[in-house]
């Protein structure tokens, strides 16, 4: 200090103060642009997933090098919510792609600046932060790291900014011998999906938060971004009342009259005439139809939620008249609000065609995420309204069901009587199908269902195989991974036999004949993968997330040990909520199977190989209703004795096995949710029994 002027001290000082001053901020930091902790010297990689958006303190030395991964089971749509854009999951993970990634291979300790939509799908039931995991690392030795969980508070209905640190150890691939670490370590050959040094095309993959909001995203070295203590600080939420949990259905019913809050608007563009004696004779009803381009309905008292609740996942419900002077006319939802600022989205699933059968159907679609300020509802709440092409169809009863997060009706379908495509409670899609690759050529072998195609992860191989006694054509995995795949194609007429892939999820049974190798003892063969639909969202599951049994009170079938038998055996599974998306496989499958290795390491000692193929989907409605083809009848232990049998099937007896009569047993009513069970009427006489079923539909 010595000789120095006062006033330059007394300017340091100010100098130091302000930056003590600007280091001890404390959120809540505005969502507008990137906090004021942020350290404009780190080595960060970012993205603005708003594009609408562009912040003003973006340091010239960040890098916008990433994006999100999409498709399979990290998919995500673009969302409106508080007023702001962002790109919500609608599957298991969100994944961090960067192809910068490289930078961070010395890094120890990693930062994670998100600004995440603070809702419901952050936080457990009891209102606890959900645990975020971020998956690094290349796939076969790739790691979950945990950042711990979501900071409380964040459940405010705003976007936030949280900061989460994970660590990045040295990864143990072979190939790394320059102790690189998991971000930032590539092999010297990247396979399928590394290409950004994670999995599945990513770099760093979210799990354990299935749902939420990104607007932004910020990966840098530790320190990059301000301390969680100072960012991890939230605005209030918005005073409004909960949504409630105790009622998730509205609906109208224009022949009966009678309505649960929903009434049918009549104004503007979306003007309607109701007329009586509609419909085929013998049903005829009274129905609203159309006059103008939309059909609108408002909700009363609120009775769903208020406008300032969350969006959430909603079912349109519709019943109508098939008219068919209407063939070929379209309709279904239009524009719907995303928030209750006055923002809106359109509606970009199917519509429905009619098909003109004369009958009253009823059809159901589906929104991922609704809010109920409703569009052109005037002080009413509301959902979507409808939309119309080529014709008005006359409509007697429509419901909007809210899918709940929390109460007693948390993740109930709130309509679980309208299908997403009506023809499935038809006979017009087939039930049953078989592939038998040691019999090609016969009438069952390989129509509509197929050998899957091989390439990427799912190398396969058609070969023989099985003991020197019983040598047959059959499919198994190859090229080093355990994946196994079949496929659903179209008929001749180029018609799927399942019916569409947009269509309600599907109980379906399977039954794979494969060769017990003796040198294959401990192998495992499962069902993996597969698609469902969530709420008419794609997503991917896998069967270890289920439990409990099917609708007859069944358990589930999972996984298949091999004994080293040496014989062909029959394994059966069996999969709830399915789609016919597939998983990796067009134009549809069921299911992508894997085998476990006998011994760990070694791929090949898991290579089970599988002769034949055979799929039955146990339909919810119509006269196909609870078919199992791979049930046997069984003995009912009752008093006195006699069979049973599960769902919808025809039982045959006979007084003897061979030589015997086979007729119908008559007055009998199937019980398609529970066990059926006859007793003869003639005790103490020899007889046999079985069940046969209906021919499967051919589309």
């Amino acid at each position: 200090m010595n000789g120095m002027p006062h006033s330059v001290i007394g300017m340091i000082m100010i100098l130091f103060g302000a930056s003590l001053s600007l280091q001890a901020q404390t959120g809540p930091f505005t969502n507008a642009d990137w906090p004021p902790t942020i350290n404009a010297n780190a080595a960060v990689d970012y993205v603005i997933l708003d594009t609408s958006a562009s912040f003003a303190s973006t340091p010239a030395g960040w890098n916008a090098s990433m994006h999100l991964a999409g498709g399979g089971d990290q998919a995500f749509t673009l969302a409106t919510l508080d007023g702001l854009a962002g790109d919500q999951g609608t599957s298991a993970f969100l994944n961090i792609a960067d192809p910068n990634y490289a930078q961070f291979g010395t890094v120890p300790v990693v930062d994670v600046l998100l600004q995440v939509f603070g809702d419901t799908s952050l936080y457990n039931s009891d209102g606890s932060g959900k645990t975020i995991t971020f998956r690094e690392g290349v796939l076969g030795t790739e790691l979950p790291v945990s950042a711990g969980t979501v900071p409380l508070g964040g459940n405010n209905g705003h976007w936030n900014w949280m900061l989460f640190t994970i660590t990045n150890p040295v990864s143990p691939n072979v190939q790394n011998t320059s102790g690189l670490r998991y971000i930032g370590f590539q092999t010297s050959t990247p396979g399928p999906g590394t290409e950004n040094g994670g999995v599945n095309d990513g770099t760093l993959r979210i799990e354990g938060v299935s749902g939420m909001s990104l607007r932004a995203i910020a990966v840098g070295p530790a320190g990059s971004f301000g301390t969680s203590n100072a960012i991890n600080v939230f605005p209030p939420p918005a005073v409004c009342d909960p949504e409630p949990t105790t009622v998730n259905l509205a609906f109208v019913d224009i022949n009966a009259g009678v309505s649960n809050h929903l009434q049918v608007l009549n104004d503007t563009d979306q003007t309607i005439i109701i007329s009586n004696n509609v419909g085929p004779a013998g049903d005829l009803r009274k129905a609203v139809q159309a006059t103008a381009s939309f059909m609108n309905f408002g909700i009363i008292s609120n009775y769903l939620g208020e406008p300032c609740n969350p969006s959430r996942a909603m079912k349109v419900c519709v019943e109508f008249y098939d008219d068919p002077a209407l063939t070929g006319a379209i309709f279904g939802p239009e524009s719907y609000a995303v928030d209750n600022l006055g923002h809106t989205a359109t509606y970009t699933g199917p519509f429905y065609t009619l098909k003109g059968s004369g009958q009253w159907l009823k059809v159901a679609f589906w929104i991922h995420a609704v809010n109920l300020t409703g569009v052109n509802t005037g002080t009413l709440t509301g959902g979507p309204r409808l939309q119309f092409a080529g014709g008005f169809p006359f409509i007697d009863r429509v419901e909007l069901g809210v899918v709940r997060i929390i109460g007693p009706l948390a993740n109930a379908d709130p309509e679980p009587g309208y299908y997403l495509d009506p023809a499935i409670c038809s006979t017009n899609y087939g039930y049953y199908l078989d592939m038998d690759l040691q019999i090609p050529g016969v009438a069952t072998s390989t129509t509509g269902l197929t050998p899957g195609d091989s390439g990427g992860d799912q190398q396969m191989v058609i070969e023989m195989a099985g003991p020197t006694n019983d040598l047959r054509l059959s499919e198994a995995p190859t090229g080093g991974n355990n994946n196994l795949q079949f496929a659903i194609r179209p008929d001749t007429n180029g018609l799927p036999p399942f019916g569409p892939t947009y269509q309600d999820n599907a109980d379906v049974l399977m039954a794979l004949t494969y060769y017990d190798d003796p040198a294959m003892i401990g192998a495992r063969l499962y069902p993996w993968p597969y698609n469902t639909l969530k709420f008419g969202v794609g997503t991917i599951t896998f069967p270890n997330q289920l439990t409990g049994t099917n609708v007859f009170g069944t358990p589930y079938s999972y996984r298949e040990t091999l004994t080293g038998s040496g014989k062909w055996k029959v394994a059966y599974f069996e999969l709830p909520n399915v789609n016919l998306a597939g998983v990796n496989q067009g134009p549809q499958s069921v299911v992508r199977f894997q085998t476990d290795p006998a011994t760990n390491g070694i791929p090949a000692s898991g290579y089970i190989h599988v002769t034949r193929v055979r799929y039955c989907v146990v339909r919810p409605c119509g006269s196909l209703e609870g078919i199992n083809v791979f049930q046997n009848v069984g003995v009912a232990n009752a008093s006195p004795f006699g069979v049973k049998w599960q769902g919808s099937a025809t039982v045959q007896a006979a007084s003897a096995v061979n030589g015997g009569i086979w007729s119908n047993v008559f007055s009998i009513t199937n019980l398609l949710t529970s066990t059926n069970i006859y007793t003869p009427s003639t005790n103490g006489t020899a007889g046999f029994f079985r069940l046969t079923f209906p021919p499967s539909p051919v589309p």
